[in-house]
């Protein structure tokens, strides 16, 4: 993508686009979901933005629109534990989709093919198959690195920044930060301030974790690994313990002076992917063939 087009103005015209925000409106109605704060469900959306376009858009023309904080829910986890998830307001959840309709194309191509979450042709399956293909290559050793609440805690000042790398339009970015910043009203109807991580529900939440942990790819491209990621989950395949270990060491000193991000140190292992569980499968022989099982 040129450096004209980053930059251009028009970037924020796209994204205000009559048909571009209709086809954000049908995206969010086709995924369902609960409704916000708001009581707004994605039912009523559609026509909702035919109704109220041109004051939606002026509004994300001229600076004014304000995001509405996210509804906490809590999702059970096989474990036992909960996950927490922000729940955006339905119009907010479109002109998220909005945006990603015309940032990610621009953004996507500079991801590695190592990073496989939340991307157009990629899966959890040509994850699995890229590990297949490490350990048939003489890398039997994985080093697991989990990363504590990495969505929640993402760094906002150097998520813009990492951002302003692909998309240096101001107004996008204004609007983005608006919607990280938006905070939450959690399960007792009270307001919390947003000052770290980006809402596990929000439509652009895996675009931006990707473009902030891109910056994890490419130090461990930088530093010749070989390595997949998924999301906020990533292992890398070395020859050895001992090796893995060292890796291990260093890549949490990266991860959590540079990128400010937790390691969890109970959770983090230097093993074999035939123990190891990744994506909760264990590697298996299968017919000769290595191959990831759940």
């Amino acid at each position: 993508m040129t450096e004209m087009y980053r930059k251009s103005p028009n970037l924020m015209e796209q994204v205000v686009d009559r048909r571009n925000l209709e086809t954000a409106a049908k995206a969010v109605k086709r995924n369902k979901g609960a409704a916000g704060i708001d009581g707004m469900t994605v039912f009523e959306i559609e026509e909702h933005i035919q109704t109220y376009y041109q004051p939606l858009r002026k509004k994300l023309l001229d600076g004014t629109y304000k995001p509405q904080p996210v509804k906490r829910v809590e999702i059970p986890k096989p474990n036992g534990e909960k996950r927490k998830l922000g729940i955006p307001c339905v119009r907010d959840r479109v002109v998220q989709q909005a945006i990603r309709q015309v940032i990610e194309p621009i953004i996507d191509p500079h991801f590695y093919d190592n990073s496989h979450g939340f991307r157009p042709g990629k899966s959890t399956h040509s994850a699995l198959k890229q590990c297949a293909q490490y350990y048939k290559e003489g890398y039997r050793v994985v080093v697991d690195c989990d990363l504590k609440q990495c969505f929640d805690t993402l760094n906002h000042d150097k998520l813009i920044y990492y951002l302003e790398q692909y998309i240096q339009n101001k107004m996008i970015l204004k609007i983005i930060r608006k919607f990280l910043r938006a905070g939450v009203i959690d399960l007792t109807s009270e307001f919390i301030a947003s000052e770290t991580g980006a809402p596990q529900g929000g439509v652009l939440s895996p675009l931006l974790s990707n473009v902030y942990l891109h910056e994890l790819d490419k130090e461990l491209v930088n530093r010749g690994h070989r390595f997949v990621r998924y999301a906020d989950d990533f292992v890398i395949y070395v020859k050895s313990k001992r090796a893995g270990e060292r890796v291990m060491n260093s890549i949490t000193r990266f991860i959590e002076k540079d990128l400010k991000l937790i390691v969890n140190q109970d959770k983090s292992q230097v093993g074999s992917p035939t123990r190891l569980k990744f994506l909760s499968c264990l590697m298996k022989q299968v017919n000769g063939d290595y191959r990831f099982i759940p």
